[in-house]
């Protein structure tokens, strides 16, 4: 269900989710980012294009992850495809904006969809 590692040559943490991102598994989950959250890593970019199912749990996660990065001067990127229930909730639940204090640097800002 996570994937994770490091790539020590362009500083980038991935981690890679894959099925439901539930209140069921959310403990797993942020331990999952926690894992990722590499010191030595500039960047975390996560791989959500294998998700299924999302809730607000997740979408809290994220964003608290995303925030936490930005006060160590770091980045957290959605690489690849962002599923279109991903994106639905997303948009549902109000986080289109997650981004904290600087408006341009919003977690979904870029997202290919």
């Amino acid at each position: 269900m996570f994937h994770h590692s490091l790539d020590d040559a362009s500083g980038t943490a991935h981690l890679s989710v894959t099925g439901d991102l539930t209140i069921r598994n959310a403990a797993a989950f942020k331990d999952a980012l926690s894992q990722a959250m590499d010191p030595k890593a500039q960047t975390l970019a996560l791989d959500l294009n294998e998700v299924e199912r999302v809730d607000l749990t997740t979408l809290q996660l994220l964003c608290a992850a995303h925030r936490l990065l930005q006060r160590q001067g770091k980045n957290l990127i959605i690489a690849g495809t962002l599923p279109a229930t991903l994106r639905e909730s997303v948009q549902m639940a109000g986080f289109s904006a997650c981004g904290g204090e600087h408006e341009n640097s919003g977690l979904w800002t870029g997202v290919k969809n």
